[in-house]
């Protein structure tokens, strides 16, 4: 195991994650060009010690909760949207080890302390994931992989088997797969998230034992996974996707809030081309407004759902679906708030060079992931809230 470092408080944590914000200006149209974060990106995500922020204390982490994964989520996403995207995911797939058995977590931690994960909960249908003695032997390919380039482990989705009379599988688990087991293939060529390097990956003929395997339905249903028989601490308490998307609504949260303060503070000296101070404008005046409260209304919507995971009070299929709601209204806030923003731009926003084109594209990317799908998501609370039964598909890993 390893020896216990100096713990970070959540202030110290925020205030690491600004210093790194301040650095990363300078990168910003780098992580576009080679699309993925930039080394040095991470390794200053690994210098301040902000790796390890939702990693066990026994381990040698800081053990600190979804408020400082918000807060510091927020601050890294306001410089570089992707970047932002990345470091919330570098976090939260510490915080998911933390489930998974005891055998799984010595694997990675007591080896190294700032290992990176990516995961990927996107299997292509054509998968195999075959139970065999100990454990399971799994090939195909994966996408939609956010920071594979930088990681030494990913998670995977895997689909085991099919009931014919529901068309469910009869099991869904989670897989942690070293690096030297799978390939990365470059297939991140897109107009948005550009900087996320989310590329596909390969496995061919792969074993994965079953001490680093966790069933996702127990995780998704109950909070259930067998880490907690030792990480005992709330954190390690919650159902899944309760919980995980506070890393990617953070991100798009503050992507939006960067594109607003890159917006106010250019208004400031723009001039329209009839010479006259955009500033003076009463309907640019109107909109900044506008935008202003539709952000610190969605930031103010997710810090109360982040604050709920720190109670203690039990979360239970409906409140799970309240929560997710949540995570889906933030981010159609935020859409429509950049969207505003862009709408009373001027034609000089759609040229590359100009940084609000990339926040624009990044937040409309992140607004679209699975996660944010408002229709899925008010489909389910609305059928909770009316008493209709959820579809059993939904229910399963909802």
């Amino acid at each position: 195991m390893n020896q216990l470092t100096t713990q970070l408080t959540h202030e110290e944590a925020v205030e690491r994650a600004r210093e790194i914000a301040s650095q990363l200006k300078s990168r910003f149209k780098l992580s576009e060009e080679i699309c993925r974060q930039p080394e040095e990106t991470i390794q200053d995500f690994i210098d301040a010690g902000l790796i390890r922020a939702m990693v066990p204390k026994h381990w040698g982490g800081h053990e600190l909760d979804f408020n400082t994964l918000f807060r510091t989520g927020v601050e890294i996403a306001k410089a570089d949207p992707s970047a932002g995207w990345c470091y919330t995911l570098l976090v939260v797939h510490s915080w998911m080890l933390a489930y998974f058995p005891e055998e799984a977590q010595r694997y990675v931690w007591a080896k190294n302390l700032d290992a990176t994960i990516a995961s990927s909960f996107a299997p292509f249908p054509t998968n195999e994931v075959k139970p065999v003695d100990g454990g399971y032997q799994i090939s195909g390919t994966w996408g939609f992989s956010s920071g594979i380039n930088h990681s030494d482990y990913v998670m995977i989705q895997g689909n085991v088997g099919l009931n014919p009379e529901t068309g469910l599988a009869n099991e869904v688990i989670l897989m942690l797969v070293p690096k030297e087991d799978f390939e990365i293939q470059q297939s991140w060529k897109t107009v948005a998230q550009r900087g996320t390097g989310s590329n596909n990956i390969l496995l061919k003929n792969v074993y994965v034992p079953k001490h680093r395997t966790i069933d996702m339905i127990a995780w998704c249903q109950k909070g259930e996974g067998p880490g907690r028989r030792t990480n005992t601490n709330l954190l390690y308490s919650h159902p899944l996707y309760a919980a995980m998307p506070v890393c990617l609504t953070s991100a798009l949260l503050g992507a939006s809030i960067g594109a607003y303060e890159v917006w106010r503070d250019g208004m400031k000296s723009k001039l329209s081309t009839r010479n006259t101070k955009v500033a003076d404008f009463t309907h640019q005046q109107i909109r900044i407004a506008e935008v202003s409260a539709k952000l610190a209304a969605a930031e103010a919507l997710l810090e109360k759902t982040v604050s709920r995971l720190s109670t203690g009070q039990p979360i239970d299929t409906h409140e799970k679906l309240r929560i997710r709601r949540n995570f889906g209204y933030v981010a159609k806030m935020c859409n429509h708030a950049v969207k505003t923003i862009m709408d009373h731009s001027g034609a000089g926003v759609i040229f590359e060079g100009n940084p609000l084109n990339r926040y624009w594209r990044d937040v409309q990317a992140s607004s679209m992931h699975i996660t944010f799908n408002f229709d899925w998501l008010g489909e389910m609370f609305g059928k909770m809230e009316l008493g209709v039964p959820l579809s059993p598909k939904d229910f399963l890993i909802s």
